[in-house]
């Protein structure tokens, strides 16, 4: 029976460091994709360029991409700065991930039941002085 034990505890302790390599991996992908977008948004203006020569009515839009693709990041840059000191993205994303995270409800409810039982005992001591 020990022997069982021990096996899966050491299937789960493999499995946890799996677990650990493909998140690392996710995470190190979304970081990259995260700086795709710069490249992406580049070459959709520059795709878009004789739309958008139409439409504005320039004979010649090419050098102008000099400058909207400048003015497209500062613009991008711009919502960023928007969603980290406005918005606090980081720190919203942070909460809905401990709103849905089973380890932090258990850890929440444990704490909450160490408090009522703290002031529990805290009225007690309190009684017992007087």
């Amino acid at each position: 029976m020990k022997q069982i034990n021990n096996d899966q505890h050491g299937i789960r302790v493999r499995l946890a460091r799996w677990r650990e390599i493909f998140f690392a991996q996710k995470y190190r992908f979304d970081l990259g994709q995260s700086f795709l977008v710069i490249l992406n948004f580049t070459l959709l203006i520059i795709t878009a360029s004789d739309k958008l020569q139409i439409f504005f009515g320039i004979p010649r839009l090419r050098s102008l991409l000099i400058v909207i693709v400048p003015l497209g990041f500062i613009g991008v840059w711009f919502f960023g700065y928007f969603m980290d000191k406005v918005v606090r993205a980081a720190q919203m994303g942070e909460r809905q991930s401990v709103k849905r995270s089973e380890v932090w409800t258990r850890h929440n409810e444990q704490m909450d039941r160490l408090e009522t039982e703290m002031k529990a005992i805290r009225v007690l001591l309190e009684q017992q002085n007087k």
